[in-house]
């Protein structure tokens, strides 16, 4: 691999395929507690610390890390920030939200279609598109094994704007910046491993806000830092042994905040035949993350608690990757091309890379 990846900002790289691959692993795990096998999830049992679903989220935070930031440097004005960062999540959530709020909860709900769409519940779960996370619909399969959740994938979508924000405020006040970037990162450090347990605070969304906050921002200095990190193959692989040392350990979850950004970021440039054109035909990890979940309840739903975590993640996949390429083409490729009329001239001090998001 070459010496670090700001050498390669004028070629192709591997971040859709990564982001593709974090997609579709969700998806599979998944279908573990979907189809009441939870326990057998295969990477908690592996690690000891983190399940699958986390450890794909983590993916994807430290690659957004990594290009939000170039995206704000690349940005002409904190607005047009904004306005980028909405034309990417809003258009596909919306559709997401509709189609399980007004087609898959009517054809299953065990409610009257009077009922439904009388029941403030209904109207409720629209807060998804703003952002304030529902799970439930009236009457829908609320007999699955994993009951009354309609998308359990969305809680993530709140923090990653969140970080989004953290990105634009830290830029502003000039924290986004190689000095000063850590600043941020030990306060996340400390509260994820010390300060929030010392309290006893146990919600499950600010825990996130610093531990998912740990690994974005660590991807955000790894782009701060990309010309003067030494990436090597050595370095990597002794990273994953040290991951693999510690598996089933209390060092694992230090290790793991350290080796995955650094593993994530050289995986992306690394010179991998075929994998840098995986996405020629499109972006589809965004619609695979956000309309799977209903697609594997609506499988099990339709088919039964039998299925099986195998059958379950191949029959919701279908509908899923098609549903995702249809999304991409139709809604947010188009919205994407409405982002170049705000990207305007890059501000002053870093020079933005090609690969923005």
């Amino acid at each position: 691999m070459p010496a670090h990846p700001g050498a390669l900002f004028t070629r192709e790289n591997n971040f859709d395929f990564l982001r593709f691959f974090a997609a579709s692993l969700v998806l599979l795990v998944h279908s573990y507690p979907l189809a009441g096998r939870r326990p057998d999830e295969p990477i908690e049992l592996l690690t000891g610390y983190e399940n699958g679903g986390e450890f794909a989220v983590a993916i994807f935070f430290v690659i957004s890390g990594y290009l939000i930031t170039s995206s704000w440097i690349a940005s002409s004005s904190a607005r047009s920030f904004l306005i980028k960062r909405a034309l990417r999540v809003f258009p596909a959530l919306v559709l997401a939200v509709l189609l399980s709020a007004f087609v898959i909860g009517p054809l299953v709900t065990e409610d009257s279609m009077t009922s439904y769409f009388s029941s403030p519940v209904t109207w409720t779960y629209l807060q998804n598109i703003l952002l304030i996370t529902r799970f439930e619909l009236p009457g829908v399969f609320g007999q699955n094994i994993y009951p009354d959740v309609v998308n359990g994938s969305l809680w993530t979508l709140p923090l990653e704007v969140l970080m989004y924000i953290g990105v634009l405020i830290m830029g502003l006040v000039g924290l986004l910046n190689r000095r000063l970037i850590f600043l941020p990162i030990a306060g996340l450090a400390l509260g994820h491993f010390w300060l929030l347990g010392r309290l006893g605070i146990e919600s499950f969304f600010i825990n996130n806000i610093f531990k998912l906050g740990l690994m974005y921002y660590t991807g955000a200095a790894i782009f701060l830092y990309r010309d003067s990190l030494p990436w090597r193959g050595w370095i990597a692989a002794v990273l994953v042994a040290a991951l693999a040392l510690t598996f089933h350990t209390a060092a694992g979850p230090f290790v793991y905040v350290i080796a995955l950004p650094y593993l994530v970021i050289y995986l992306a440039y690394a010179p991998i035949p075929l994998i840098s054109r995986f996405g020629k035909y499109g972006d589809f990890s965004y619609g695979m993350y956000i309309y799977a979940f209903p697609f594997q309840q609506l499988t099990v739903y339709l088919l039964g608690h039998q299925i099986g975590v195998f059958w379950l993640t191949v029959i919701s996949l279908v509908p899923t990757l098609l549903l995702a390429i249809l999304s991409w083409h139709l809604i947010e490729s188009p919205a994407m091309k409405l982002k170049q009329r705000f990207s305007g001239v890059p501000q002053a001090g870093l020079a933005a890379p090609k690969t923005v998001v």
